[in-house]
């Protein structure tokens, strides 16, 4: 590429003639940004970059409808295999009837006798059947929670597999305890109580071992009734004597799970102790761990929850028993760092950047090498960078991140250097542009793997980028003067 420029000395005579006969005419015509100029080419390379956005945008759908078929996948994993358990109980059910007063309105005498009716009230009285909802005085849980990878397709999930163990006891309530509960108490039922525990997904379990109930293994039957607060789990029932004010249980359950696991603290003190070999934990509910220990070989955590810290009593009667009690919990989820798909969708977002401060170092060796690259050549080097993501997305599906990050963007740089060099027939131009890319996917991947930092990271990268630019231009005001 050669550019034909006219004498020096044309130029300044005929510069100077024009500009002393017609004074308008100078500014009107750089008003009008001769093809020439490097206002020009700024202008035809921003909208080429613009128009890069469409097939940007059409990269952006792709991502986000593959994603959206990952996560549907994932949750039919979850539904299958088992999705985020709470585990609330165990809670002690105790019957019992009341004595219920309703007065009405007595029957008005004959019309014949000249009275309409009569202010007179009838009381009647009846027997109804109540529920006891008794907490343990103490409970504690005591769990390993084992990571496994199911895969449908070439979609994976994080799932796991609980461990658990929970032993406590209940101490009955005294009688005065029982009339201040329910004052028209009439007698209990001690013999017909159950015992209740709550489990979200009760088709994920693998294991129920038997209650042990003061050292009487008791075995559990499907449901929860009459205990319409929960909406699944299973009861075992068990005798009680008001002669016995203190019952100690334990029992053993393993079962399926996804995404974590939470811990309805139902205890007057519950204790939770779990222990995984995930190394990225994420404590979540209302009350965070009272110790922890995470490390490259897992995390152990323990909680200690007072009864105080949650909004219902110890004791209390199922018909006035709050409908959202298993709100507040406890427990840990298995946090997965940013799935492939996310990373794709935050560096697509940096396309437009980084497509722009490539175009912007393109004009400046253009100046530096007295060479142009046609408009065409632009686009094509565009398309290029936008290729890219789709390159990186469809290897990460098949192949780890790193790798997959490392092959497209060696496939691109190799492929625009190389372009570029032979349209500038400059070696040196080529090995510059692949210099410059390799620095711009090296900061992009430290970007994408910065989550807390990212924001920084990019913006101390445009910063530092325009700083190179302005230093390499800074002399174009002067050239275009002379």
């Amino acid at each position: 590429m050669t550019e034909q420029r006219l004498p020096e000395n044309a130029m300044t005579v005929s510069g100077g003639s024009a500009a002393a006969l017609h004074p308008g005419v100078a500014s009107g015509t750089a008003a009008s940004l001769p093809p020439g100029s490097p206002l020009f080419r700024f202008a035809i390379v921003a909208a080429i970059a613009l128009a890069l956005l469409i097939p940007l945008l059409l990269v952006q759908n792709l991502v986000d409808e593959r994603a959206s078929l990952y996560r549907n996948v994932v949750r039919d994993i979850s539904r299958t295999w088992g999705g985020q358990q709470q585990l609330t109980g165990p809670i002690l059910l105790i019957p019992y009837t009341e004595r219920q007063i309703t007065r009405r309105r007595a029957p008005g005498k004959d019309a014949t006798d000249g009275d309409n009716g009569s202010d007179e009230t009838v009381a009647e009285s009846h027997w109804t059947l109540g529920y006891f909802v008794l907490l343990p005085t103490r409970l504690d849980f005591n769990g390993d929670m084992s990571p496994q990878e199911r895969q449908r397709g070439i979609y994976r999930s994080l799932v796991y597999t609980a461990d658990l163990r929970f032993a406590g006891r209940f101490n009955l309530p005294s009688d005065d305890a029982l009339k201040r509960a329910v004052p028209a108490l009439e007698s209990v039922n001690y013999a017909g109580a159950y015992v209740l525990v709550g489990l979200s997904y009760p088709n994920a379990l693998r294991t129920v071992g038997p209650l042990v109930w003061n050292s009487s293994e008791l075995n559990a039957e499907p449901g929860i009734q009459p205990f319409s607060k929960l909406k699944n789990g299973f009861r075992i029932p068990v005798r009680l004597s008001p002669e016995i004010r203190e019952y100690t249980f334990s029992q053993h359950l393993a079962f399926n799970g996804s995404s974590g696991i939470r811990f309805t603290p139902v205890g007057g003190v519950t204790g939770i102790s779990l222990n995984s070999p995930w190394p990225h934990p994420s404590f979540q509910g209302d009350m965070l761990p009272a110790s922890r220990e995470i490390t490259d070989q897992g995390f152990r955590a323990a909680w200690e929850i007072p009864a105080l810290a949650r909004s219902y009593p110890n004791l209390g009667t199922l018909k006035n028993w709050p409908d959202n009690f298993a709100s507040f919990t406890a427990g840990v989820e298995l946090y997965e760092t940013a799935t492939h798909y996310h990373l794709i969708e935050r560096s697509v977002k940096y396309g437009v950047l980084f497509i722009g401060l490539t175009f912007l170092a393109f004009i400046i060796f253009e100046l530096g090498l007295r060479a142009r690259l046609h408009p065409v050549q632009y686009g094509l080097t565009g398309l290029a960078m936008v290729v890219f993501y789709l390159t990186l997305l469809s290897l990460s599906e098949h192949f780890a991140f790193l790798p997959s990050y490392a092959a497209a963007s060696a496939c691109t740089i190799l492929m625009i250097a190389a372009y570029v060099g032979a349209a500038l027939r400059d070696v040196r131009g080529g090995l510059g542009v692949g210099a410059l890319l390799t620095a711009l996917y090296a900061m992009l991947y430290a970007i994408l793997q910065m989550e807390d930092y990212a924001l920084l990271m990019g913006t101390a990268l445009v910063l530092v980028m325009l700083g190179a630019l302005m230093v390499a231009s800074r002399g174009l005001a002067f050239e275009s003067q002379h």
